[in-house]
């Protein structure tokens, strides 16, 4: 899966916890969400640089855009994440474990790493290019 058929398929599935996701197409999700972020939050740092401090409130508009956006992309990044969980055969409730104090992030990004379940399994057939 190409960079812009992940980001095409995690849009098409924007609210859909059902079916499988691909390693490739997690990771680059994780890749476009982080250069998304970056670049609504430089905006909001650019504009509170350059505004005197009486006139905080002047940002407030970029930081509801900004907040806006990574809501968006933090749904979306649990659907893939459970998605991510049902192509490796686990259920999606596994998405909890990342907030385990200490362990939980770590034990998440093992988990993503890990391979595909080969074959169908009781959440869809495995994705295999085109």
């Amino acid at each position: 899966m190409t960079f812009s058929q992940a980001i095409q398929s995690v849009f098409s599935k924007a609210t859909k916890i059902e079916g499988r996701a691909p390693r490739s197409e997690y990771w680059y999700w994780v890749l476009f969400t982080f250069i998304v972020q970056m670049f609504t939050i430089l905006p909001v740092i650019l504009v509170a640089m350059m505004i005197p401090q009486k006139d905080v409130w002047a940002i407030l508009p970029f930081l509801i855009a900004a907040g806006s956006i990574w809501v968006f992309l933090w749904i979306t990044r649990i659907t893939v994440t459970v998605r991510r969980y049902h192509d490796q055969g686990m259920s999606g409730w596994m998405f909890f474990i990342g907030f385990i104090p200490a362990i939980g992030g770590v034990l998440e990004i093992i988990f993503m790493l890990q391979p595909s379940q080969p074959g169908s399994n009781k959440f869809g057939v495995q994705y295999l290019g085109k």
